[in-house]
């Protein structure tokens, strides 16, 4: 397998639910050859439309796969890994799995060559940034591979193992909460009068344009938001009520907590091991 030949890769994911679904997606819509699989293949047209070939034997589906992904809640993946290991044995495996550290996957299926790659829904669209990280099996062939697949998501960081909590703490949980943070913006805009497709149409266009203009201006997003904030003005009237409030330290304080629960949910399916 050679980054040559990625696209030529036949790819499973075994679990197409939110997460699996969307890497689905996004590697579909660049070109991919993806297979995956779920229990209710029936419930996800969405899937099939953008190309995804679907399925509801996890068997067949890692059988197939030259690379075998598994999007699996943290508690269903170590079944789910060994009731496939014949199928497994000298592929790359890479769990998109919260919580499970490599060596479990490792004891699992130890003839596979594991990794792990976090990343989130905006998958879907191309539009992921995805953290990976390499066991000892892992060749560089493997990790440029990855590197190169998860690209066609969005942009890649290999990243060590004990900072993955973290990072997906950031990049997995946050578009949940900045999707709370949008609903909130387009209520606010309905409050003031404006129809509701309207409010939601706007507050999803500033949030898209101040990603963007974040990720390709030179500034520090504090710099732009002074930018916009022209004094005694209407922007600066809202950003006092959000300092106010607290807004920021509670955005802050979700993302940790976040992290947090992930050690958490890392120590319970340890000791549930012992």
């Amino acid at each position: 397998m050679t980054v040559k030949n990625m696209k030529e890769t036949r790819i499973s994911i075994i679990g197409a639910g939110a997460l699996g679904g969307a890497v689905a997606r996004g590697l579909a819509k660049a070109g991919c050859k993806v297979l995956a699989s779920d229990v209710h293949p029936e419930r996800l047209g969405h899937v099939s439309a953008d190309g995804v070939q679907l399925i509801s034997d996890n068997a067949k589906a890692a059988k197939k796969g030259d690379v075998v992904m598994f999007a699996l809640k943290p508690h269903l993946i170590l079944d789910a890994v060994k009731e496939q290991a014949q199928f497994l044995e000298e592929k790359l495996c890479i769990s998109l799995a919260a919580a499970v550290p490599l060596h479990m996957l490792r004891t699992a299926v130890p003839g596979a060559r594991w990794a792990r790659a976090m990343t989130n829904i905006c998958a879907a669209i191309n539009c992921a940034l995805t953290g990976v990280t390499r066991s000892d099996a892992t060749t560089d062939a493997d990790m440029a591979w990855m590197k190169e697949i998860f690209g066609l998501l969005g942009p890649v960081e290999e990243s060590e193992e004990k900072n993955l909590d973290a990072l997906t703490a950031l990049t997995g949980a946050t578009p949940a909460f900045f999707m709370s943070l949008m609903e909130a913006a387009a209520m606010g805009g309905i409050y003031a009068g404006l129809p509701k497709d309207l409010a939601y149409k706007g507050a999803m266009s500033a949030m898209l344009g101040a990603a963007r203009l974040a990720m390709e201006a030179e500034e520090h997003p504090a710099e732009l938001r002074d930018n916009v904030c022209t004094p005694g003005g209407m922007t600066i009237e809202g950003v006092y009520e959000i300092e106010r409030v607290g807004a920021r330290a509670a955005v802050m304080k979700a993302v940790v907590l976040t992290a947090e629960k992930g050690q958490v949910l890392t120590d319970k399916i340890i000791e549930s091991l012992k």
